[in-house]
């Protein structure tokens, strides 16, 4: 694992990428006044937070050395979850932004919304040779794909 302290626009752009949704959501909120999520343990919501902010900071400042493939199985894999991450955004907004969208199984995926962006994130990382990006985000997507049952229920 040949890794070096440098910058990534590469890792800031396959943040960033899941993150462009919250800019239509914050355009077009939910057509309809909705009961808030339920609360789920603040130990839990900090780790998720936590582990978030350090995964930025290792896909942004800690670079792998070997050359990025786009013709790689792990590329294809990220960006296969982006695009379902995007097509069930879709659908909550054609849906006519019903919030019961977004915990909708998809393709027989439970909570899509929590699951799809956590493997994208996962293999972008392998894909980055970045292992100590991949180590957070398995932390993350435990405590996020937990928060998001609680909060579904």
């Amino acid at each position: 694992m040949n890794m070096k302290l440098s910058f990534s626009w590469i890792g800031i752009a396959v943040f960033a990428l899941p993150m462009l949704i919250n800019i239509a959501y914050a355009v077009f909120p939910p057509a309809l006044e909705y009961a808030s999520a339920k609360s789920t343990a603040r130990w839990l919501e900090t780790v998720e937070s936590i582990s978030r902010i350090l995964y930025l900071v290792l896909l942004t400042f800690l670079v792998s050395e070997k050359t990025l493939d786009v013709r790689s199985i792990w590329f294809a894999a990220a960006v296969v979850f982006l695009i379902l991450y995007y097509i069930v955004w879709i659908r909550y907004f054609v849906g006519g932004r019903d919030v019961a969208l977004l915990g909708k199984p998809f393709l027989f995926v439970p909570i899509p919304l929590a699951i799809f962006p956590v493997l994208y994130y996962l293999f972008a990382a392998v894909w980055m040779g970045n292992i100590p990006a991949v180590i957070i985000m398995l932390i993350f997507g435990a405590a996020h794909v937990t928060v998001s049952v609680q909060s579904f229920q």
